[in-house]
This record gives structure tokens, C-alpha cells and sequence, in this order.
């Protein structure tokens, strides 16, 4: 396919709400704190992650969005939890339901993120959990996803 899977979809549907298929990670450093983007489309700090293409396992599709989005290369540690039930609206008018895969990440090589940016990520940045419960602008479902990872407990239905 010559275009990629959402645009493909939008093509036929339009904004309507459609459910679309995500996986991301959570990267810690040495000191626990956590790998976090700020998104040029909506300027809220995020756990790295995006789409899956067709063909791709959510593994696959979560490694390939979290290097694309932070410069850095990664392999999953563990799947915490599979996210079904969150409504979203894109700044374009786009409205999904997602389903967001979310893994523990660690990073297969050394990295450096001082200036990382590109079309997608206007900056990436290690916090530490006070840090995050202080962050106004995040999405209630990358802080549920947080809260959750750094209780170490992962509600199903979610």
C-alpha cells in the first residue's frame, strides 16, 4: 500500500470515529524516571508510540513508532496492558476509539536525545514521577497508563 493505513482509512470514512490500532512503550533511565515526547500535533507531553500499519505486529509497530518519535532503539521488556476504551479528537477533526498496546521498553543502544526533535516530536525528555503528577498538559489516558506503571498494577477493561 502507497499510503499509510490512517490515510488510506480517512480516505473512506471522512473524521467519523473509526477504532484505530496503537502500541507505544514506557523507557526508563537508570534513576527510574520516564521517556516522555512532546507531540507537535497537539503540544502534550506522551508516551512514544503511534499507529500500526497493516502487516505489523504491535510489537513491531511499537518499536518502529518509539525510534521514529525519540531517535532511540528499543526492545519490549513486557507487555503491561492493553487500553480499549478511550475516545480521542485529532486537531483535524479525526475521531477515534483507540486500542493502545503498551510495553516496557528497554534500549538495545546507547542514545542521546539533547535536541532530538523532527515533524512529530517537538522535544523528548526523562521525568521523574513528581515531575509527571505536576504535567498539565497530558492526556488523561497516557496519565492513567503512568499512574499505572509506576504502581506496578494494571487494571484489565480499561
Amino acid at each position: 500500500m502507497a499510503q499509510d493505513y490512517i490515510s488510506y482509512i480517512r480516505s473512506k470514512v471522512g473524521h467519523d470515529k473509526i477504532l484505530l490500532n496503537f502500541a507505544g512503550g514506557i523507557l526508563a533511565d537508570a534513576d527510574g524516571n520516564i521517556l516522555l515526547q512532546r507531540r507537535s500535533d497537539k503540544g502534550s507531553w506522551a508516551i512514544p508510540g503511534g499507529a500500526m500499519e497493516l502487516g505489523e505486529s504491535s510489537i513491531e509497530a511499537a518499536v518502529r513508532e518509539f525510534a521514529e518519535e525519540t531517535g532511540i532503539k528499543v526492545s519490549p521488556k513486557r507487555l503491561l496492558n492493553v487500553y480499549t476504551k478511550f475516545d480521542e479528537c485529532y486537531p483535524n477533526g479525526d475521531e477515534v476509539q483507540t486500542i493502545v498496546f503498551l510495553y516496557e521498553f528497554i534500549a538495545t543502544d546507547p542514545y542521546n536525545i539533547d535536541g532530538f526533535h523532527n515533524e512529530e516530536t517537538v522535544e523528548v525528555r526523562f521525568f521523574s514521577q513528581d515531575e509527571i503528577s505536576h504535567l498539565e498538559r497530558i492526556s488523561d489516558k497516557h496519565r492513567l497508563m503512568l499512574d499505572e506503571y509506576f504502581a506496578d498494577s494494571f487494571a484489565m477493561g480499561r
